[in-house]
């Protein structure tokens, strides 16, 4: 018995020691290249470092195309360089591109038109919204959401309302399609939509379903429902005019470059960015001090989960892309300068020289 008492007392100091081990709260920062990258919130040196190592592992890779994405490791990236002579690709310092487009309709001409699903026809003509005007009429529950489409280069929406003889003849789903510029800014604007380990339809890049609202993105597009009642057969009527507009964009489905550079991520938790302002709406939990993006600079982020399988415990990795080398290092320069400020401890890592901070102490 007095054993038994003993293995459960050594039991719990080693759960009890792994729990404090795992309640750092550690940003890491570095910059290579037009990269700014690192981590906010990892849980302990160990994570911060293991994570910063990762990105930096996979933005250097971007030149190496033989070696499989998914088996790369620093040593085999030294080492192919030597071999080969290759060097990290210098255009990682060019302008950001974007991803192809191929359907520039206008939006208005992608709604579904009567005919083109089995029960759902248009309650009303469409109506369009422009930059100067968008959601100017109507009440909106959150009040940002014109400032974030602008940010997001909205360029121009339509939407119009649908209704079903089988559910009384009145309008129950909102259609609204977004041409947002380039694919990049359509798939930001659905990513704040998005929310860990989401519920998908396979629409265009994946639809998102969550209550009475349907969201996707293809192309340059970004498309949002929203039912006026919870029903299976409203549901399925927004999942079809879906596939209906999603037919309508040629476009196939894409990804997003930048979210390769990011260790593996809990699924729906990955963000785009392309400002401070936006950074700062994505996730309110996210340190006071971040790095100053410019104009034509873009950044992801996801969270990571860390603990036990089923732990909700996650930490933040993030990349962001600066327009040229120089702008990222002018940046990566005043980060540090701000996150060293009023005499707080911070660490070079030594094998890359990214500077580590232990925020509970820098909070206090």
């Amino acid at each position: 018995m007095r054993i038994q008492s003993v293995l459960l007392c050594c039991i719990a100091i080693v759960l009890l020691s792994s729990c404090q081990q795992e309640q750092g709260n550690y940003t890491s920062v570095y910059q290579e290249h037009a990269y700014i990258f690192g981590v906010w919130k990892a849980p302990s040196v160990k994570i911060a470092k293991g994570a910063i190592a990762n990105v930096s592992v996979n933005i250097r890779s971007e030149s190496l195309p033989d070696i499989s994405q998914d088996k790369k490791t620093q040593e085999q990236i030294d080492t192919a360089e030597r071999k080969d002579g290759v060097q990290p690709n210098p255009d990682l310092g060019s302008p950001f591109e974007t991803l192809p487009i191929k359907t520039t309709a206008s939006p208005e001409t992608l709604l579904p038109e009567d005919g083109e699903t089995k029960d759902w026809i248009r309650s009303r003509q469409p109506s369009m919204y422009n930059p100067q005007n968008i959601y100017r009429d109507r009440y909106v529950p959150i009040e940002i959401y014109p400032e974030m489409y602008h940010k997001y280069g909205f360029q121009r929406q339509a939407e119009t309302e649908y209704q079903s003889r089988k559910f009384g003849s009145i309008p129950l789903i909102l259609l609204e399609i977004f041409d947002m510029g380039t694919p990049e800014n359509a798939y930001g604007i659905y990513s704040l939509n998005s929310y860990p380990l989401p519920q998908y339809e396979w629409v265009g890049c994946k639809a998102i379903i969550s209550g009475k609202n349907l969201w996707f993105w293809k192309g340059k597009y970004f498309i949002q429902m929203e039912g006026y009642e919870i029903a299976p057969g409203i549901r399925e009527g927004m999942v079809e005019l879906a596939q209906v507009v999603a037919k309508k964009i040629q476009d196939p489905p894409q990804k997003i470059p930048m979210l390769e550079i990011l260790p593996q991520y809990i699924d729906g938790s990955d963000r785009m960015f392309t400002s401070n302002w936006v950074l700062e709406h994505v996730d309110k939990s996210l340190p006071n001090v971040l790095p100053m993006m410019g104009d034509g600079s873009v950044g992801v982020l996801a969270r990571t989960k860390y603990g036990l399988k089923n732990s909700r415990n996650s930490y933040i990795v993030f990349v962001l892309r600066y327009e040229t080398n120089a702008d990222a290092e002018s940046a990566y320069l005043a980060y540090q300068d701000a996150l060293t400020s009023e005499n707080v401890t911070f660490e070079k890592v030594s094998q890359n020289g990214a500077i580590l901070i232990d925020e509970t102490i820098a909070e206090q």
